[in-house]
Order: structure tokens, then sequence, then C-alpha cells
């Protein structure tokens, strides 16, 4: 009786252990099937990654049917197309954006270059240039920006008539060029304030000299205003009253002097000859 007893113990154990087996293998399959699941999804989501990227990069949807510039006035599209290799049919999803701008950054008359990609098929290209102000001397001749950059040389076909900023050489400006940069800087508004203020073209500016404490203005008739240092603007307002009084006398000064420090009021005109004579003309 106790052995009987104890069989059927053992076989209870046994379907206990067996729903036991069942119940955790019932607990965890969602799990895994979550993981299967999830897992399968990746596998399909990089084959579709991949199979995306390989028709993006040869589709003729994203091939390179046109460019646009603006800002465009001296450099020219044919230049900058050269300068970064851009070609009709190239794929979009292939151009090095930071290396074209790169690229079309080395032609001298850009200061800044921005390509955009605009899909599926065109490049729009927006620069903007140098404005050329003056002219330097520094061993070559270079051409000034309105910041004071001499930014590149200067060339036959560039068709400049602007006026001359002399007195920094090269090696000044290779020593120290922030402090050439602002000479350059102070030399241009004193020849914009120049221009404003003697709208006769006789009178038109040639060349602004740099000296080691003043400055120079030379006309371009030959004559030379020393305007020596601080005060521009009031300075050449008195030059125009100067010049006024000089016509109305029949007078041409070869030098007029702005720059007694201890008299700044003052100035000082050394007289060339009567305008009559400079025109071939006497008086009678």
């Amino acid at each position: 009786m106790a052995f009987g007893k104890s069989k059927n113990r053992r076989r209870q154990d046994a379907a206990q252990q067996s729903e036991a087996v069942r119940g955790v293998v019932r607990s965890k399959a969602p799990g895994v099937l979550k993981v299967l699941g999830l897992t399968a999804m990746t596998g399909l989501l990089v084959w579709g990654g991949v199979a995306l990227r390989e028709w993006a990069l040869t589709s003729p949807t994203f091939e390179l049917e046109a460019v646009s510039f603006s800002g465009l006035q001296r450099a020219s599209r044919v230049e900058l197309l050269r300068l970064a290799a851009l070609t009709k049919g190239q794929n979009l999803w292939t151009l090095d954006v930071p290396a074209l701008e790169r690229a079309m950054d080395q032609h001298p008359w850009l200061r800044t270059v921005e390509v955009t990609r605009r899909f599926p098929n065109r490049v729009s290209v927006e620069v903007t240039e140098h404005t050329p102000v003056a002219m330097a001397v520094l061993g070559e001749l270079y051409v000034l920006d309105d910041q004071g950059e001499p930014f590149k040389r200067v060339t036959p076909g560039d068709g400049l008539d602007l006026p001359l900023v002399t007195g920094l050489d090269r090696e000044g400006y290779v020593a120290d060029p922030a402090v050439a940069r602002e000479r350059f800087r102070s030399a241009l508004e004193v020849a914009s304030a120049y221009s404003r203020l003697s709208p006769d073209k006789t009178e038109q500016l040639s060349e602004v000299r740099l000296e080691a404490q003043s400055l120079t203005l030379v006309a371009a008739s030959g004559q030379e205003v020393r305007l020596g240092e601080g005060d521009s603007e009031v300075k050449l307002q008195r030059l125009a009253r100067v010049r006024r009084e000089l016509g109305a006398r029949g007078l041409a000064a070869e030098i007029i002097h702005l720059d007694n420090r201890a008299r700044p009021g003052w100035v000082a005109v050394k007289i060339s000859s009567p305008v009559s004579e400079r025109n071939g003309t006497s008086k009678r």
C-alpha cells in the first residue's frame, strides 16, 4: 500500500513539473517572438536602406541638369564651373558641397561662396565678390577692396580706373598684415570723403600717399593736399573752401597745406600758376 502510494505521488510530481515547463514556455514565447520579429525587421530595414542608397546613387532622377548663379559681376559661371569640376550628369547625392565651395573660392574675385543642392537635379551657387575701390603698390600692383584687403594682382583685363594707395611696401604688409589693412582702411575712408566733397573731375583723386605720421592726397591735376593726421572730414571741407576762393581769383595751387599741428585752422598754399596760363590762354 505504501509502495503504490509513493508511485502515485511520483506521477503527480512529474505531471506538475511538465505543467510548470509548459507554463514557462508559454510565458517566454511572446518575448522570443518579439526578438525574432525585431531581428527580421532590422534585417529588412538594412536591406531596404542598401537598396535605396543604390537606387539614389544610380537613378537618372538625381543627375545634375542645371546650375544657377547669383551675385556674379567679375567672375564668370564658366570659370567657377571649371574650378569646381562641376558638370552635367553628376549625381547630386555624391556631390561634396564643402569641396565645391573651397574650389570656387579660389577665384580671386570671390569673397564668399555658398553652394546648395536643389533636389532632384539642380544646384544653386550664391556668391559675393570683392568690391574694388583702389589699387595698392606692394612691389606689384594689387586691387584693394572696401575692407582694405589687397585681394588680387592687377591684370590688364581688369579695366580699373581707381586711385593709387602708396607708402606701404610688401615687406611691411607681410610683417603685420592687420596693421597694414587698418592703414589701408583709413586711407580709403579719406578717399571716400574726398570724392563726396570734391566732385570736380579736374581735381579727381589720383593717389593717397601714406607717410609715417601723415597722409597726402594727389589730385589728377598733380596738386598735392597735405592733410597730416586726424580731423580729415573738417580738413576736406576747408580744402573745398580754399579751392573755391583760389578759383574765384584765377589762381591754381601746387601744394595746399592742411597739416599745421600748432594752428590746425591755418592753411598754407603754394601757388603754381594762374588758371588762364594752365589752360593755354592769357589775360588781356
